[in-house]
Order: C-alpha cells, then structure tokens, then sequence
C-alpha cells in the first residue's frame, strides 16, 4: 500500500509531531494500515461516494462507443474531536520532578512524562471508535441499503446468537475512498495533535477531576481525526463467530468475503480481534502463509492467500453481542 500513513501526514506539516503521533500510534495494528488524507474544509470533509461504476466495454467496427459512467453520491463526512484535559498539583508536580523547585517547570516535566502513555491510551480509543462506530455502522447502513439484491451483500452470519462473539472486517483502502481523516489544528494550522495549556500555563485552582481544588496546572490536548467510506461495497464483515458455541468461522466464509469485496493484496486488509488471528491458524497448511516471529522459534499467521491478516485487541475478544442482518431488521 503507497498510501500516506497518519505518521506521513504528520511528518509533512511538523517534525516535531513525529513523536507525538508515534506513541499514539504504537500499538495500533490496524490504524498503521490506514492511508490518511487531510480533510478538504477543516473538520468536514466533501467527498462522493461511489454507488456504481459503467465501463467501458467491447463493440463492433464503426459502431458507437459506450458511455462510461461513475454514479456517485455527494456526502460528508465530520471528523470526530479526539480530546481530553490533564492536571497535577504543584505540590505532587514538585515530587515528581524532584530536581527543580519551580513549580511550572515541574508541572511541564510531569505531562511530558504522562504524554506518551496517554497518547497511547488514545489511541486505541480512536482504533475501536472507527472500526465500531464508522466501518462497522457504514457497512450495516450500506448492506440494509442493497439488501434486496443478495448479490451485492458483504456481511456473513456465522450464526452465533449469544453475547460470546467475535467478528472480522475485510477492507479494501485507498486515498480518497476509504481512509482516514485528519485536519492539522494549532495557530499556525500545523500541528495534528495540539496541547494547550489553560489559564496561559499559570498556576490556578484546578476545577475538577482528582485535583480539584488544588493549587497547580492543567492542559488540554485536541486532535481532529475521522474515517471515510467511500467505497462501502469494498467493505465486509463476519459476524456472529462464536468458537466455544459450535459458531466456527471457515475457510469458505474468509474466501467468500474476500471474494464479495473484490479483495486486492495491494490495498486490502483482513482485521480481527489477535484471539480469532490465534483461532484460524487452524487453516494455516490451507490458505494461510506464515512466518517466523521475532523470536524465530514461534510460527505467526501474516497473509491469507496473499492478504494481509491484522490482528489487534481494540476489537472485542469473544464480547459482542449478536448482530441482526441488516435485510431482517
């Protein structure tokens, strides 16, 4: 895939954000596969959605071509406000830091330190938020939308019926279709992930949270980011999986999603819970490629037939609730 990652995009309008949007992104095994694009009006983004492709096709000597056509939808799409506001006392700032007794100084050494692993924290929430509340929902509003025409259905039900489920995405991604969001923020529009320190950085009783007041600092830290589905017949689901309840994902229903969404190894991706990756190595002498770990002892399942697996725990390990087909609701 050569599409910008969100790291790129990072990369291009600060440097200084380079890091910032690494701890973010560490352990995001999905999100590290998505091309990102900058939005086209801030936090909104303009784009059609593609409903239908016309192309071109044989004919006779002399005869007239074919008209070649992109149905599209003009749509929007809102990025979400990633956002979340830190304070310390400048009494815990000053033991923390330990080597200044200036409190600000202190206060600006503790976020420093806290920043890397509230970014990660975040970043996981924005993981599970796009794959639940922006690929999952699009593909359900999508396949209740066509849901006359079986043909062009891209969910499977494996049949669970309990609250023990997993599930697994299959996405085909491109720059301009299905891709991430993202609007740069910060007074010079340069700055992807922004931190502001409220009350200009001075010492003020703190209003809420744990230190409530307390004398010492807060700061605030902000990022525009969203998903697009442009493209959402190149999205599909296996839903309803429950192993311990006889509701087994096979190797037919993986080749038929792939199969429904026009599956490319240069842009597609397969992405479930690292439970269920553990769970269809059972295929692996079949349609799996595997390959040693870092380790070089332990096998890891990395491609279906040539289609990347991803693995990642911001989906629900064997907790979802069962799924209603989008054509019987």
């Amino acid at each position: 895939m050569n599409n910008d990652t969100l790291q790129q995009v990072a990369l291009s309008y600060s440097k200084i954000q380079q890091k910032l949007v690494n701890s973010f992104m560490k352990e995001l095994k999905f999100m590290q596969t998505v091309p990102f694009m900058t939005s086209t009006h801030g936090i909104m983004n303009q784009y059609e959605e593609v409903s239908g492709v016309s192309g071109a096709s044989f004919r006779e000597f002399d005869a007239p071509n074919v008209e070649m056509d992109i149905e599209t939808i003009m749509k929007q799409e809102r990025l979400g406000v990633l956002a979340g506001q830190m304070s310390i006392s400048e009494e815990r700032a000053l033991i923390i830091a330990n080597d200044t007794t200036d409190s600000g100084k202190a206060a600006e050494l503790y976020f420093a330190k806290r920043t890397p692993i509230i970014l990660n924290d975040a970043g996981k929430a924005t993981e599970r938020n796009f794959i639940y509340n922006n690929l999952y929902r699009k593909c359900f509003a999508y396949n209740k939308l066509i849901a006359a025409d079986k043909t062009k259905r891209t969910i499977i039900d494996a049949g669970g019926t309990g609250n023990t489920n997993f599930s697994i995405m299959a996405i085909r991604q491109n720059k301009e279709e299905n891709c991430g969001l993202v609007s740069p923020i910060g007074e010079n529009k340069n700055e992807l992930m922004f931190m502001e320190w409220l009350n200009g950085g001075e010492r003020h009783v703190i209003s809420s949270g744990e230190h409530a007041g307390k004398i010492g600092y807060e700061a605030t830290w902000k990022a525009f980011l969203g998903y697009q589905v442009a493209r959402p017949d190149s999205l599909g689901l296996i839903v309803n999986i429950d192993p311990d309840n006889s509701k087994n994902v096979t190797a037919d229903m993986i080749d038929d999603l792939l199969d429904r969404i026009d599956a490319d190894s240069s842009d597609t991706v397969l992405v479930m819970n690292r439970g269920m990756k553990t769970k269809i190595g059972q295929f692996k002498y079949e349609k799996l490629r595997t390959v040693y770990a870092d380790d070089k002892i332990r096998n890891v399942v990395e491609e279906w037939n040539g289609i990347p697996v991803v693995g990642t725990n911001t989906q629900a390990r064997g907790t979802e609730s069962r799924y209603t087909m989008p054509w019987t609701a």
